[in-house]
């Protein structure tokens, strides 16, 4: 690592001590950090897939795709199907703490890497699920009283025959420390933002979600039972 990239590491970092950052910076901290060989693999893989938009080949769009595949087989199987996020918290903190570690910098806190997580659910909102050159289904936001989630929806064809349906679920998951948000119903249902744009940006200390040109997530409709 050369100084200039550890200046610009330093920079970032430094704007997560002061919990400064917004989904522009983490965008940029992946990046550095996911260059470190010290890192782990969900680090790159995360970066690679951020920076082409999903259109290139890598275990993130071999999990869509593997996924996908367990709903349109789930007729054949004989247990219950669990679905898991494509890299789980402790991993992504893992990953990151020991890029820092290895830079000689304290390894971030969890609510540090709750907020590294959400912005990038909200980076990688929109991108496009493709199979075999296909678009199959797309990324978007969502957001329950409890927690924020990246979530998949993907066409499926069941059991090899001609009736088509969509499957949703759930890719990247952080907790909800930002909205106050109305349970949908007592399982918690989340909202889905399959058309509306989400932006995460600092305000006074705080991650803020919004709509892309309008008011902040808190303020609007999401307080009640209808979006």
């Amino acid at each position: 690592m050369d100084r200039k990239e550890r200046t610009l590491i330093n920079y970032y970092y430094e704007k997560f001590l002061d919990n400064r950052v917004d989904e522009k910076d983490v965008y940029a901290f992946l990046i550095l950090i996911s260059h470190n060989r010290n890192g782990n693999s969900c680090l790159q893989e995360l970066a690679d897939f951020v920076v082409s938009r999903g259109t290139k080949p890598g275990v993130v769009t071999e999990y869509l795709c593997e996924t996908k595949n367990k709903f349109a087989n789930l007729a054949k199987m004989n247990t219950a199907l669990k679905i898991d996020e494509v890299f789980p918290f402790k991993e992504i903190k893992n990953g990151i703490n020991r890029v820092l570690v290895d830079l000689q910098l304290k390894g971030l806190s969890n609510e540090q890497v709750n907020d590294f997580i959400t912005c990038l659910i909200s980076i990688l909102q929109q991108v496009k699920i493709t199979e075999n050159g296909k678009e199959i289904g797309r990324l978007f936001f969502a957001i329950a009283s409890k927690q924020v989630m990246l979530m998949a929806e993907v066409e499926i064809v069941q059991n090899g025959g001609g009736k088509k349906t969509n499957v949703v679920f759930p890719v990247l998951t952080a907790k909800n420390n930002y909205a106050s948000i109305k349970k949908q119903d007592k399982y918690d249902a989340p909202y889905f933002f399959e058309e509306k744009v989400i932006e995460i940006t600092n305000q006074d200390g705080k991650l803020v979600i919004n709509f892309v040109g309008t008011q902040q997530m808190s303020n609007t409709l999401l307080v009640s039972n209808s979006i």
